[in-house]
């Protein structure tokens, strides 16, 4: 295998890369398609067909289809487990499976935790990741945050994930702004207000917890101290600060071990600013080149890949 298509199909999105094995380097890009939402009706295996022909020799099913992410999911395409914790990329290559109805291409697994109060949680497409940005940075130990609808945080120890928490931080600024009496006034995709922001960083730090601090935002635009422009910005602030005192107590050491932020253009700059207000330090690993190193490396453990 020279060549391999990888492909992260989550819940809104559908991007896609041209990869060459051996240097990692991107031949040609589907920037966007059908996210998981979209694709009631509709055939997974055609959709992929007809957004991967122009690279594929469909009679031979070359070069192979790697898929991270919801795709997996029993909502998705095929279904793919879940394996519990520690899981490498060994692990995941080991549970790969295949996507019916288009020839010479697999789905990764994700990966599920349970404690031993019975709590549980789970990831798909992080977990790829995490390793991908290990591989990045050279790392094989160290903490991670993923920002997103599901915000994930995650600890990774001789190259193998360890432990991960969930913050539902992006789904809830959604709600609130779009089903809530706080989003009244808002629009979600107002420009990014650093100076609301940092209100919004400030009122999470204070004592109340965030079903309060949410609600501040409604007082503030009722009095004039917030524009309706500004409120998704402090929403943000309140909701990233939340997340970031939540991990805190789980993850403490990261107050004196940078964390490796694993996300897109568009998160980087507040969660940089939220990182700064708290004191932390972080490396950033751009999440599409984390998602293709990952898939990478989980198919260097495959001989049928």
């Amino acid at each position: 295998m020279t060549r391999v298509i990888i492909v992260d199909w989550g819940t809104t999105s559908f991007r896609a890369w041209l990869v060459e094995c051996e240097t990692g380097a991107v031949l040609d890009t589907v920037p966007s398609g059908r996210g998981l939402r979209s694709m009631s009706g509709q055939s997974f295996p055609d959709y992929a067909r007809e957004r991967l022909a122009p690279w594929r020799d469909e009679a031979t099913g070359t070069p192979p289809v790697l898929m991270a992410g919801m795709v997996g999911a029993p909502s998705g395409w095929r279904k793919a487990g879940q394996p519990p914790l520690p899981v490498g990329a060994e692990e995941l290559a080991a549970r790969i499976v295949p996507a019916e109805g288009l020839a010479g291409a697999w789905i990764l697994p994700g990966v599920h935790l349970r404690d031993t109060e019975g709590h549980v949680d789970v990831m798909r497409g992080e977990e790829a990741q995490i390793l991908g940005a290990m591989a990045l940075l050279g790392h094989t130990d160290g903490l991670f945050c993923l920002p997103g609808t599901h915000s994930k945080w995650a600890r990774a120890n001789d190259g193998c994930l360890v432990d991960f928490t969930t913050f539902v931080t992006g789904e809830l600024r959604a709600v609130l702004l779009g089903h809530s009496i706080l989003g009244e006034p808002a629009t979600a995709d107002t420009p990014f207000d650093p100076a609301a922001f940092d209100q919004g960083l400030a009122q999470a730090a204070r004592p109340g917890g965030p079903l309060h601090h949410v609600f501040s935002s409604r007082g503030r635009f009722l009095y004039d101290a917030l524009a309706a422009d500004d409120i998704a910005s402090f929403l943000s602030g309140v909701l990233i600060g939340a997340e970031l005192d939540g991990a805190l107590a789980r993850y403490p050491e990261a107050t004196t071990n940078a964390v490796v932020l694993v996300g897109g253009e568009t998160l980087r700059a507040p969660y940089e600013r939220a990182f700064t207000a708290r004191g932390l330090r972080i490396a950033w690993v751009p999440a599409d080149q984390a998602t293709r190193a990952g898939v990478l490396a989980v198919a260097a453990h495959r001989r049928d890949v």
